[in-house]
């Protein structure tokens, strides 16, 4: 439900963002509010050539916001994340250069802290979900379970079984996953079983520890040492 929301609240920002800039008979901006304009700053604010950069912006989001929907249908749900932030970052440097330019004609210090807080908005979300995406995997055996990066430990006597499997399972187009080409991480919650992965590398084998309806996906980039976890949790709990 949370991805139909997104690409409808897209869309939605999209055409009122279309509607404002070409059709509106109120305002002929989007980016800022120009009716607070005096008619001599208006004529000055005319030649920032905002317009040209609104609808350059426009264009780059409305093709974005296709690609992310082509990519989340047909080729990688987790990495359409990738391309749906890139849409909301394209509108908040929009909101950076808008901001810059009105100062040149306000020279209102309110426009420099906007284009500030854009600024930090923007860093400050990539670097958020950044750590979202890409984790270390760390994965302790303490004496009766193990924990998976300091979480709850599982106990050994809960896993009803331990295998590795070759990839992840399938996922759906809802789904509560960050990532990228490689990494995996988040959940999958599917009709008959819950799956939390922990993956670092998504072309190497998995190890699958399963406990009642909860299948935990776990690996390291490096092969080995996703091996030594399977042999020393299945030598714990045969």
């Amino acid at each position: 439900m949370i991805f139909t929301l997104t690409y409808i609240l897209l869309a939605g920002i999209l055409i009122q963002n279309f509607y404002t800039h070409f059709f509106s008979e109120k305002r002929n901006y989007f980016s800022f509010d120009d009716r607070r304009f005096t008619d001599d700053d208006y004529l000055k604010v005319q030649d920032l050539g905002i317009g040209k950069i609104e609808r350059i912006f426009l264009n780059i989001m409305l093709v974005l916001s296709l690609v992310a929907l082509s990519i989340h249908l047909f080729f990688d749900p987790v990495l359409s994340i990738w391309v749906i932030v890139s849409v909301i970052g394209m509108l908040m440097i929009l909101n950076i250069i808008v901001d810059l330019k009105l100062y040149t004609v306000t020279y209102s210090k309110s426009h420099l802290f906007m284009a500030g807080l854009w600024l930090v908005i923007i860093i400050g979300g990539l670097v958020a979900f950044w750590s979202q995406s890409v984790n270390d995997v760390d994965v302790e055996f303490e004496t009766d379970g193990m924990a998976i990066n300091d979480e709850t430990p599982i106990s050994f006597d809960d896993i009803d079984r331990v295998e590795m499997a070759p990839e992840a399972p399938e996922i759906p187009f809802n789904h509560n996953l960050f990532g990228t080409h490689l990494q995996l991480h988040g959940f999958i919650e599917g009709e008959e079983a819950l799956y939390d992965m922990n993956i670092e590398d998504r072309t190497s084998d998995m190890l699958v520890v399963v406990t009642g309806n909860i299948h935990t996906y776990i690996n390291d980039r490096n092969g080995s040492t996703t091996n030594e976890w399977y042999e020393n949790l299945k030598e714990r709990t045969e």
